[in-house]
Formats: C-alpha cells, structure tokens, sequence
C-alpha cells in the first residue's frame, strides 16, 4: 500500500474520532459549578463521580422542550449496557426558582430517569448559573412561563464542556455521546 495513502488514512482516522461521526471540543462555557442551592447544601459538579453530565435548563411546569428533552435522554440510554448506564448523570437546573424546590426539580426529573439529579438555587445564582453557560432564560409576558435554551451540554470527567446538543439531534447523538467520552476514547 502507498504510504500516503496510509499516513492520510491514519489522519484522518484521528482527526473524525474513529468514524463517530460526531465532534467534541473544549467549549468555553459551561463546566463545572460550585454553588449553594436553595437548601442550603453545597453543589459541585465535580462531586459526582460519572465521567459523563448531560446538563440542561428548564423548570417543572415546562409544557413542551423540558418533558420532550427528558423523554429523549430516556429512548437514547435505553440501548446502554447497565454498566454503560452508570457512566453519565443528567443534571436538571431549574429556571424558576420561585416555584421549583430542589426536591420537586430532582423528583421531576427521576420520573423520566433515575440517574438525574435536579437543583434549584437563588435567582441571584440561577442567573450566575444562567450567563455562565451562555445560556437563554427570558420570563414571558403571562409571567407563568419561560422562553430557555434547549441545548444539553454534555461535559466531561474534568467538567469541561465538550459539546452542545441540539433539542433537533437524534436520540443517537446523545447516546454516542454518553459512550464515547465515558470510554475515554477522546
């Protein structure tokens, strides 16, 4: 074989992450986060032990992205291996702090999957939270509802941020996701 043709092969091969298909990067948003929720405990992404955070923005009385957001991660880790299935931790971060309490954001999102955890800080730290992961949170006009971004950030072992995913990804994308950078693949 011609050894260009091998070294362009062997570039490539690299370069689009062993024909996943999908790109991570290290975002400069997002991570980890060290705050104090509306309990009174301390919070730290860091703390959890899964090399994998799906992370989004919502809130409980969320009529369409938030349960449609949920029901997606759910279809997209039903095909994990149980051991594959403890390598990632949804993490939900209320936008409504008024009416979420960290129990009833943590219960929400477990109906969906056990493997998710839900916080709800002060408005001061959700909009911390909130610009620090570039994200979109606006109250509507009826003052009952919220306009929010619909990114997952998907954030690695050292709680980088290494990809966004968008609400119009397939289940597949999420579930490549999960695989690949527990595998420590990338």
């Amino acid at each position: 074989m011609n050894r260009k043709f091998v070294l362009v092969l062997l570039v490539g091969f690299f370069l689009f992450g062993c024909g996943s298909g999908l790109e991570f990067t290290d975002l400069p948003i997002g991570g980890n986060i060290d705050a104090v929720d509306k309990e009174g405990q301390s919070v730290s992404l860091k703390s959890f032990p899964e090399p994998v955070l799906l992370v989004f923005f919502g809130y409980t009385y969320c009529p369409d992205f938030c349960p449609n957001t949920l029901a997606k991660i759910k279809a997209a880790v039903e095909p994990l291996s149980d051991l594959e299935k403890t390598k990632f931790k949804v993490v939900f971060i209320s936008v409504d702090p008024v009416r979420d309490s960290p129990e009833t954001v943590t219960k929400y999102v477990r109906f969906y999957l056990p493997q998710s955890v839900g916080f709800s800080f002060s408005l001061d730290t959700t909009k911390q939270i909130v610009k620090q992961y570039a994200a979109y949170v606006e109250k509507t006009e009826d003052g009952q509802s919220f306009d929010h971004s619909t990114y997952i950030y998907v954030l690695d072992k050292n709680r980088k941020t290494r990809k966004l995913i968008k609400s119009t990804d397939s289940k597949e994308v999420i579930t490549k996701s999960i695989q690949l950078l527990s595998g420590n693949s990338i």
